[in-house]
């Protein structure tokens, strides 16, 4: 690979360097109303990092003057080269014309990246892919080629949720989002071991009563996808609940360095940040489960969700809840107002009593935020039945 004289490069300085980081990311956006593109813009980043022990120093190119000023060096002892690939994404057009008239503000996102360490080059390209966001502020993230999904607004009536514990049946959105919260940001090694997970110290136990199983898979056709991570080490998926067990965390180098964790899960926001243990494509099911769902054992369906938060002062899942209906006997009648669903997480099970044992993926939320910072994620999961919800 032409960048390996940068490998014995970054071995020879000291104090010793962990990685150099070169990123670049082409970013085209345009707005879709009434079938047309209009305020096309094009937008292309590049920076590079370099961490040393406690240290992150970034710039914004990825020249040699660059690398040389980050590692201490003289001009003269890092030749010119070229990293950079080709980078495209779709032409504007052909996506739009996959989607509705709109109004849609639409991002086409590609972005590749190279880490160099002294045992070696890696680079960690990313696929294209394609953000939409419609009027309501919702967003939807999606692989280029795959089947883009509808972007209408959710709709929400008016009649008020039922008071009291819940029986709910989440389609398989608001169930991504539920555990993406319930497991996935709890289950990232920095936060369980900061005390400021629900799991911290049960590794190992039964935390579930059904068969569910939860997987970071970031080698799925999803919006996280990546088959080497932020920090060049290879990605596999990971069972981080089997069977209703807790049995692995994401982690990352610094993590994996002191414990029998395996790495590749770091990802950085950009070269400006240092690399953390996150998620990337969150796949859930309930080994065995039927694919329809039991409508007649729930009072309320829940269709969609907008976003999803674990709260420590009051150990529970709140989720903001932007489409569902009261169920009878089964079937759909009132249309629910927007809403709050709280899903308390104490000692015992969290109260999920049935599930589907088919993942289909969803495309919304595409964005994961934690600390600020802003990264694309996918899921797949299929349905499931809650029991003792409340409103708050």
């Amino acid at each position: 690979m032409e960048l390996a004289f940068l490998s014995e490069l970054v071995a020879r300085v000291r104090p010793p360097v962990q990685d150099l980081f070169l990123f670049r990311e082409l970013r085209v956006e345009f707005l879709l109303q009434r079938g047309k593109v209009t305020e096309l813009v094009s937008r292309l980043r590049q920076a590079l990092a370099v961490r040393q022990e406690g240290v992150l120093r970034s710039w914004d190119a990825t020249d040699a003057d660059a690398v040389a000023a980050l590692l201490g060096l003289s001009p003269r002892k890092v030749p010119k080269f070229r990293w950079e690939p080709e980078l495209a994404v779709p032409e504007p057009h052909a996506v739009a014309a996959q989607l509705s008239h709109g109004p849609l503000r639409v991002a086409l996102v590609r972005s590749h990246a190279v880490v160099v360490r002294p045992d070696g080059v890696f680079a960690t390209a990313r696929p294209e892919r394609v953000e939409v966001q419609n009027q309501a502020g919702e967003t939807f993230t999606w692989l280029w080629g795959e089947q883009p999904p509808p972007a209408k607004p959710a709709q929400g009536g008016r009649k008020p949720p039922p008071c009291g514990p819940l029986a709910v049946l989440l389609a398989p959105q608001p169930a991504a989002v539920l555990l993406h919260e319930l497991f996935g940001h709890p289950l990232e090694a920095d936060t369980f071991f900061a005390g400021a997970s629900p799991w911290t110290g049960k590794l190992g136990t039964r935390v579930v009563s059904l068969p569910l199983f939860v997987k970071d898979d970031p080698t799925a056709p999803l919006p996280g996808q990546c088959f080497r991570d932020d920090e060049g080490e290879l990605a596999r998926p990971k069972i981080l609940v089997a069977s209703g067990v807790l049995e692995d965390l994401l982690a990352d180098r610094s993590f994996s360095h002191h414990l029998p964790l395996a790495p590749g899960n770091a990802r950085r926001v950009s070269p400006h940040h240092p690399p953390a243990p996150r998620i990337s494509n969150l796949v859930t099911w309930v080994e065995g489960g039927p694919p329809t769902p039991p409508m007649e054992e729930a009072q309320v369906e829940i269709v969609r969700v907008r976003t999803g938060v674990f709260l420590p002062s009051r150990a529970s899942i709140l989720l903001s809840v932007s489409e569902g209906f009261l169920l009878h006997r089964g079937l759909r009648g009132e249309r629910l107002a927007p809403f709050l669903l709280e899903l308390p997480v104490g000692p015992g099970d969290p109260g999920i009593v049935a599930g589907g044992g088919t993942p289909v993926p969803v495309a919304e939320p595409g964005l994961c935020i934690k600390e600020g910072q802003p990264l694309p994620v996918g899921a797949a999961a299929s349905w499931l039945l809650l029991a003792g919800v409340k409103v708050p």
